[in-house]
């Protein structure tokens, strides 16, 4: 969910994934914590909390208590791009340029299938491949 116009909203970026066993739940408007839900509890998992990755931890740019914001998270991707750059290869959790054909050909597939009020094929293996 993505909202610059519902009543007492400040641009909410919302984001809810939900399986079988357990949920998660990401409100921008509460960007410290991410709420798990289980069948059994739920667990409000806090920024900077013991318990995170060192992937998660070099995300932590300000202390915890203090709010970290969209231009701090901002900055960590385009070091992370920057990185990725020099390096010739994203490090994990950066997407490819594999990975955006793929959204690309999803995309374009999507767009005909809605068009032609059917079903559209999309290629189960994708690389690109930089011209010459």
């Amino acid at each position: 969910m993505v909202s610059q116009v519902s009543p007492g909203r400040k641009n909410r970026l919302w984001f809810s994934l939900d399986g079988a066993r357990a949920s998660l739940q990401f409100d921008q408007e509460l960007p410290d914590a991410l709420w798990v839900g289980g069948r059994e509890q739920n667990t409000v998992v806090h920024r900077g909390s013991e318990s995170s990755t060192a992937d998660a931890a070099r995300y932590n740019v300000v202390p915890v208590g203090h709010p970290q914001g969209y231009l701090d998270c901002f900055t960590a991707f385009v070091a992370d791009v920057y990185a990725a750059a020099a390096a010739g290869d994203p490090p994990d959790g950066l997407p490819s340029f594999d990975d955006g054909l793929r959204a690309v050909v999803i995309t374009d597939a999507v767009l005909r299938s809605a068009a032609g009020a059917g079903w559209v094929e999309v290629p189960a293996q994708l690389r690109w491949e930089a011209p010459p």
